[in-house]
């Protein structure tokens, strides 16, 4: 009795292997879900649709977008995490989550993810007044230096654009120090300060500075990278006035991806890589990525999983040096860079 029942718990075993085995390849039967886990018009937001058009041409389904901000993204991170893994639900996030447990927001991290394709790279940059007495980035240093906590610079949120900026500066130039000023609504409230003359300096994405870089309201002193951007030609790097800091900027600012949860179908994920990285090459997406100032990226698997463990394993250590963090990164197994 005992034998009969084993071969009948195998064959249901085996019905139902096939019949998800079945699922799979037929997949996708149905239109899929994007999660974006920021606002509308953003970057996380305009980037992944930009991906949609060619993705969705090839998988031959509609991917219906859905706005789900909140938590530092965590609230799309976790709504994805829940659903199964089948496919049918794609995150589009940026770099955030690969901080969440240093930060005391969230447990999960892209750990429980899998990397359908990293689209970009989006490097800050520091910006002043177009009237501003610093015409390069030793004028902002030597004055800071000279009046300490006198020289205002944005802020937005620990792990932030302009957060880390601010850490590279002061490890890059010894005694530098500024006077901190707090905009808990990033860019959209930077550019106004600066205008407004708030601010003496302030650090965006470059994305959102291109514009007014070349419409002359503002001057670029250093793209926070180890690259100068098109768009911005004349505007330097970092790493490119500060060779002996390209270990530290050789990945940093943030980035924007497709993730699906870990355990879905490998062929399913093949399919999905191979969608999203049609939507990567896109010509409305590179064209976008040219003159928007981004860094072209097109990462999928273990590729784009490593280039976020670097970036993870740089900033969580940047943030705990700097007393910020809630955990320490070697708790979560996290090695600190070799500088």
């Amino acid at each position: 009795m005992k034998k009969i029942f084993l071969v009948f718990l195998s064959l249901i075993f085996l019905l139902c292997t096939l019949f998800i085995t079945g699922l799979a390849q037929d997949y996708p039967a149905r239109d899929i879900n994007g999660v974006v886990s920021w606002g509308a018009g953003g970057g996380t937001d305009i980037v992944s649709r930009l991906s949609i058009p060619a993705a969705s041409e090839y998988l031959g389904k509609t991917i219906i977008m859905t706005n789900m901000p909140g938590g530092s993204a965590s609230i799309a991170h976790q709504y994805v995490f829940d659903r199964p893994a089948d496919g049918y639900t794609i995150l589009f996030s940026s770099e955030i989550p690969s901080i969440y447990q240093v930060l005391g927001i969230s447990d999960l991290t892209y750990n429980e993810f899998e990397q359908i394709c990293l689209f970009c790279n989006v490097a800050s940059i520091i910006i002043v007044r177009k009237d501003s007495p610093y015409n390069t980035l030793d004028d902002l240093i030597n004055d800071a230096k000279e009046r300490p906590g006198k020289v205002t610079f944005s802020l937005a949120g620990v792990g932030g654009l302009p957060y880390v900026a601010n850490l590279l500066l002061n490890k890059i130039y010894d005694g530098v120090e500024f006077a901190i000023v707090n905009y808990a609504g990033g860019d959209n409230e930077i550019i106004p300060a600066i205008m407004g003359e708030q601010l003496d300096v302030g650090v965006v994405a470059t994305g959102t500075a291109v514009q007014h870089i070349q419409g002359g309201d503002f001057k670029g002193l250093a793209i926070v990278s180890n690259r100068r951007i098109s768009a911005m030609p004349d505007v330097p790097a970092l790493g490119e006035l500060e060779p002996q800091a390209q270990g530290l900027l050789e990945i940093t600012g943030t980035f924007f991806g497709a993730h699906i949860k870990k355990g879905t179908p490998e062929n399913v994920k093949e399919k999905l890589t191979e969608a999203f990285q049609r939507g990567y090459q896109d010509p409305r997406m590179q064209e976008f990525l040219e003159n928007s100032g981004y860094i072209p990226l097109g990462l999928s698997g273990n590729e784009a999983k490593d280039w976020i463990k670097k970036w993870q394993s740089q900033t969580a250590w940047l943030i705990y040096d700097a007393g910020d963090a809630k955990e320490s990164p070697e708790k979560f197994g996290i090695e600190r860079p070799v500088d």
